[in-house]
């Protein structure tokens, strides 16, 4: 078993393994899926734990693809589709505007708390101790987990609902 990363910067070899540094090891937390080994993020936690369901996670999803879209300029292969722009700079940048937008809007409707907690989550990948501890410095830690979570879980419902009404608006807006 090697690390994908040798002293000369070589690329991943086909059938080599890959395993997260030690101290990432240290760090996060993981759990095995298949022969990978995959970070148990705040979203999977309380999907596999029934806070949240498919929409939701779905939804978690959408928002940090968009995101990073907004604020890096990343888009991954298998993610947004730009719908058959030519590519060009400027329709680039539009798309990215019209993201943006998207986010602000939804960071209004949120609100500052529970933008907060989507940023927490999403963004900087906080467990939930780490949230309870900025959130409720005060109080016993696991009375602040359980209401980090379920607050957590408030958000990413309103943010599902946010973009299934945004599909549902466009859809009538095409009939």
């Amino acid at each position: 078993m090697r690390l994908c990363a040798s002293e000369g910067g070589s690329s991943l070899l086909d059938g080599e393994i890959c395993l997260p540094t030690p101290e990432r090891m240290k760090r996060d937390r993981f759990r095995k899926d298949g022969a990978a080994l995959r970070v148990l993020s705040t979203v999977a936690w309380l999907y596999e734990s029934g806070d949240i369901g498919d929409d939701e996670v779905a939804a978690a999803q959408r928002w940090r693809m968009e995101y990073d879209y907004a604020a890096l300029g990343i888009v991954e292969d298998g993610g947004m589709t730009r719908g058959g722009e030519a590519g060009d700079l400027h329709t680039w940048m539009l798309g990215r505007g019209k993201c943006a937008q998207r986010l602000r809007h939804l960071a209004e409707i949120l609100g500052p708390s529970l933008h907060a907690r989507i940023e927490m989550m999403l963004v900087r990948e906080m467990s939930f101790p780490d949230m309870a501890r900025m959130i409720f410095p005060e109080g016993a830690r696991a009375q602040a987990r359980t209401k980090t979570a379920a607050q957590c879980a408030l958000a990413l419902e309103r943010i599902s609902e946010y973009y299934n009404n945004k599909t549902c608006n466009i859809n009538k807006n095409k009939v």
